[in-house]
This record gives structure tokens, C-alpha cells and sequence, in this order.
């Protein structure tokens, strides 16, 4: 199984060379960053503005559940242009020592990672360039080294938010340092605190101690929120960190007070997932649950609340069989947890047998969950049990079914001899893309990479709504149409059909009379502008139904 959140920041671990490409050509301004950034903390530009998990959010007991469209939504299928990636660094794609060696989501974020030439060439260099889901760069982190007097090569280490941070490379040895991809400022970390990560909101590092080497953890200000004592440390909910210390888990606060003691053999973080495998599937801030599981020396399985409370459950769990992927989930009050390849119910009942074991498909992944009987035949199972998407091998061997991604798309790979088919499809069991080959791997977010020509490239989904209408555009929907209104992109009115008008980013279905956003990411629900719905169509700032013409309230 590909690792997601260990793809960018595993895959290059080059300290001895990260730093040739370029670096003799910056020596002075090397050596004089390099004096600067050995002072503790500190600000390059004016000021670091911070945002870290400090109360809990107020979550629902539900987790996300990704929407179902229409039965006739079409869509577009389009390569994202990832030029960016090398003309912003002075390299062309077409050049053969260029080549794009990954692609990862991080939050609303995509990540490539680029090596240019051989890693025993002189020349060569490895960075990480960022991308919104639009395709428009974001940042190149080897240009930011540059900037800094360092050598070409940078990375990211996690992604939080606006938040990443840094992996500069100077002489052989790294830099690091906390960077705000919207206003460009950066801090430095002060090298005391190893091999700095983001993880949702704080900083965990490493520090070698007497009893060995240890972790802890940063706020967003840079302040030791942690110490350095621990043999793991990860942040399990908002406001709780899962802790390893002398063989045994437990949890800790962010003022490192202990809320449940170090007396299991495991514990599974509050987003119900085992490890960091399914992390751009499963958004933390939206799949956080009311309680998750531990794992107690005899195998028994106990629940603990977010404020640290245990209760006992009816039944046990051998440690290997939490395995990879969702282990924990909860949607309308009701838990599922994953058994192997059963998924039970808090007392142990079986709710669904035969869950596939295959990539990215372990338990409830955005509400579904993939089951694969002894004949042959894959379901799609929703959050009550019910198959949204059944499809048997009779034809085909089916190699691959993938979970559901946060915009409700999943991929099929079937074969046949020399024969390979691909095919994409949403929850309503529209075809998204379909082609005679294998290769494609989704990402999330509607997301797929492939690997093509030595180097990777990325594609995305895009639903086909009619014409976009912004409001530098004056033509109005039909009358025949009601107004589907993206929220990641205020500038953008979609007209469809009566029966698809639901919000692309947030999915949560529209109905007549409510109040859209046009400027809340991720959240529909924000007024900063609004078109109130009536009926037919509304577009550049008007409602229109039968009756009239309704101006847009702001």
C-alpha cells in the first residue's frame, strides 16, 4: 500500500546531497543565511500569525459522508499542467533530466515532488513544489531555499492548513522552519528540535535524550508545548496527543498532562485511523469521533471519550487485526469498527463481513465501505447497510476497487488476459472515465495520479454543470435551470439541471429557499455573499423565478 503522508516526506532522505544542486554558486550568501539561521526562532519577515488547535471544535457525532449526484452527471476528465513545477525553477519538462517523482494531497494542497538529475550528479536537487486542486502553483520550496542562501533542493514536512514546514539544506545539514503558504512569512526552528513535522496543527520533533532518542511537540509560536519524552508522539484529536512511553500507549494534553495512562498496546487516534496511510481520504477535522479504541494487554477493547473517559466494550480484538486503514467510525450515532475484515458494532455484532483488504480499503472511508464475497462479487456499502454499487468478476478479474474519496469517486481495475480496463466512477454509478489500461491511482479530493514517461502526472475530475457564470459574466441561465453555486470559487455560478443542484465542495444538498455562500471554503453555510434560491435560475447576483427578478442579498 502506498503510504500518502509518508510519499513527500520519506521518499527523499538525501541530507548528503540535498544541498549540491547550486549550492557553490550561493557560498557567501550561504554562509551568511547560514549564520542567521542558527539564531533560536528567528523571524525572517515581521511577524508569524498563528493558528494551532486550542479548544476543541465543535464536531458533530457524524462524520463525513460523501455526496451522491444525479444518475445523468457527466464530467470532465483533464490533465493538471505541472509546468510550474519545472519552468519556475529554470528547468524544462521536457528536459530527461527532469522528472516529477511523486504527487500527494496535503488538506486542500497538492504536492509534487521533483528530483533533477542523477543522485551522484553534482547538478543534482530535490524539491517540493505545492499546488492548489486548480493546478495554480502555490509555492516552490527549492526557490524559497535559494531566497534564503541555501541550495536548490527544499521540502515540505506536512501540511497544515496554510502551515508547512521546511526542509532547507545548507553544507550538509538541513534548516528548518515554520512557512505560511498565503502570506509568505517564514520562522525559523530553532536546531535544537530534530527533524521538525507538521501534524495537524502542531510540530512534533525529536531530540536525542540519555534514555534514548525522544519526541515532542511545538505549538504553531514555536513554543515547547511537549517535552522531548517520549518514544512516539502524534496528535490523536484537536486537543489530545497519542503518546508512547516504556512499551505502552497513552494520552496526553497539550500542557503534557496525562488523561489516560500509559497502560495499552495500542490506541487508535480520534479520526479512527490506525496509521497515516489514509490521511488524504480521511480529512482529520471532518472525521473526528465522539470516542476511539484502545487496546488493553489482554486484547480487550475499551472506548475513551475525548475528555478522557473509559467505558468497557463486549468484545476483543487481537492487536494485528486492527491492521491498516479506518479502524474506528461513527455516522448518525452509530459506530463501526473494523474487525479484520468484519465491521462490528460497539458490542461486537457484525454489521458487514468480507471487507475488502485491498489499497486504500479498510472500513468506512467517507461513509462507504468496499465488501468482496467468496464468488467474486465487490459491494459498495453505504452507512445503513445498503449497496450502492455492486460489480462481479464474471467478465473481468477485478484487480483493484479503491475507497471513496471525499467527492464521492472510486476506481474499478479490471483484467482479462493481456486485456486491462480502468474505469472511474462517482456514487451514482456514472461512468467519470473509463480506459483500455491501468496506471491511474487516485489521491483524493477527485484526484488521480499516473505514472507515464519516467516521471508522474496528475488528472483531475470535474463535474460538468453547463455554462460557469462569474460575475465578470453577464449571460443568464435558462429559465429552466436552478443555480449551483461552488463555494471554493466566489467568482463562479454553475446552472444545472433541476434535479443537481447540490454544493460541490461541501455537498451538503441545496433545496429551494435556502441561502448560499459564494466565498466559504468548504463551508456553504457562509453569507459573505449570497443568492437566495427560489426557484428557476439565478445568476450574477439575481434569483430569477416566474414572478420576477430578486437581487442578491449581501
Amino acid at each position: 500500500m502506498k503510504k500518502i503522508i509518508s510519499g513527500v516526506l520519506g521518499a527523499v532522505m538525501l541530507t548528503s546531497v540535498l544541498c549540491a544542486c547550486n549550492d557553490g554558486g550561493n557560498q557567501s550568501n550561504s554562509s551568511q543565511s547560514g549564520d542567521n539561521a542558527n539564531s533560536s526562532q528567528q523571524t525572517v519577515t515581521t511577524e508569524v500569525a498563528t493558528t494551532q488547535p486550542a479548544t476543541e471544535p465543535n464536531y458533530k457525532d457524524t462524520n463525513y459522508v460523501a455526496p451522491i449526484p444525479p444518475k445523468n452527471q457527466t464530467y470532465k476528465f483533464e490533465e493538471i499542467s505541472l509546468d510550474e513545477a519545472a519552468t519556475s525553477s529554470g528547468y524544462s519538462m521536457s528536459d530527461s533530466a527532469f522528472r516529477i517523482n511523486d504527487a500527494d494531497m496535503y488538506g486542500e494542497y497538492l504536492v509534487v515532488q521533483v528530483f533533477y538529475s542523477n543522485i551522484n550528479s553534482t547538478d543534482f536537487c530535490a524539491y517540493n513544489v505545492i499546488f492548489d486542486l486548480d493546478g495554480n502553483m502555490v509555492a516552490n520550496i527549492s526557490n524559497i531555499s535559494i531566497e534564503e542562501g541555501y541550495g536548490k533542493s527544499g521540502q515540505i514536512q506536512g501540511i497544515y492548513g496554510d502551515y508547512t514546514v521546511l526542509r532547507l539544506p545548507i553544507h550538509g545539514e538541513d534548516k528548518y522552519a515554520l512557512y505560511n503558504l498565503k502570506t509568505k512569512e517564514l520562522k525559523y526552528i530553532d536546531s535544537e528540535y530534530g527533524s521538525p513535522k507538521m501534524d495537524n496543527g502542531v510540530i512534533v520533533f525529536g531530540k536525542e535524550e540519555e534514555t534514548g532518542y525522544k519526541y515532542g511537540a511545538l505549538d504553531l509560536d514555536l513554543n515547547e508545548i511537549v517535552p522531548a519524552e517520549y518514544d512516539e508522539l502524534s496528535l490523536a484529536s484537536p486537543t489530545l496527543f497519542r503518546a508512547k512511553k516504556d512499551e505502552k500507549y497513552g494520552l496526553i494534553d497539550f500542557n503534557n498532562k496525562v488523561v489516560v495512562d500509559f497502560n495499552y498496546k495500542d490506541i487508535v487516534k480520534f479520526n479512527g485511523v490506525e496509521d497515516d496511510s489514509f490521511s488524504a481520504f480521511v480529512d482529520f477535522d471532518k472525521n473526528i469521533n465522539k470516542y476511539t479504541l484502545a487496546l488493553d494487554e489482554n486484547d480487550k477493547i475499551v472506548l475513551i471519550d475525548r475528555q478522557g473517559k473509559i467505558s468497557d466494550s463486549n468484545f476483543e480484538i487481537l492487536e494485528h487485526n486492527l491492521g491498516v486503514g479506518r479502524v474506528v467510525s461513527q455516522y448518525d450515532n452509530k459506530t463501526y469498527i473494523k474487525n479484520n475484515k468484519i465491521v462490528t458494532d460497539i458490542d461486537g455484532n457484525s454489521i458487514t463481513d468480507n471487507v475488502f483488504k485491498g489499497n486504500l480499503n479498510c472500513g468506512f472511508v467517507n461513509g462507504y465501505c468496499v465488501t468482496e464475497d467468496d464468488d467474486g462479487v465487490y459491494n459498495l456499502v453505504d452507512i445503513n447497510g445498503g449497496t450502492i454499487y455492486t460489480k462481479s468478476s464474471d467478465e473481468y478479474e477485478i484487480e483493484h476497487f479503491s475507497s471513496v474519496d471525499q467527492n464521492g469517486l472510486f476506481e474499478v481495475v479490471y483484467s482479462l488476459g493481456n486485456s486491462v480496463k480502468t474505469e472511474i466512477l462517482d456514487l451514482s454509478g456514472n461512468t467519470v472515465y473509463s480506459i483500455q489500461e491501468k496506471g491511474f491511482y487516485p489521491i483524493g479530493n477527485g484526484l488521480f495520479e499516473k505514472y507515464e514517461n519516467k516521471q508522474y502526472r496528475v488528472y483531475r475530475v470535474i463535474a460538468e454543470w453547463g455554462e460557469i457564470y462569474g460575475k465578470n459574466k453577464k449571460k443568464s441561465c435558462i429559465k429552466s435551470d436552478r443555480c449551483y453555486f461552488d463555494c471554493g470559487r466566489s467568482d463562479n455560478i454553475y446552472c444545472v439541471s433541476r434535479s443537481a443542484l447540490w454544493c460541490a465542495v461541501h455537498k451538503n444538498p441545496l433545496r429551494r429557499g435556502v441561502y448560499a455562500g459564494l466565498s466559504g471554503k468548504n463551508k456553504c453555510d457562509k453569507l459573505d455573499t449570497v443568492l437566495h434560491i427560489y426557484g428557476s435560475c439565478g445568476c450574477n447576483g439575481y434569483s430569477r423565478y416566474s414572478y420576477g427578478v430578486h437581487k442578491a442579498q449581501k
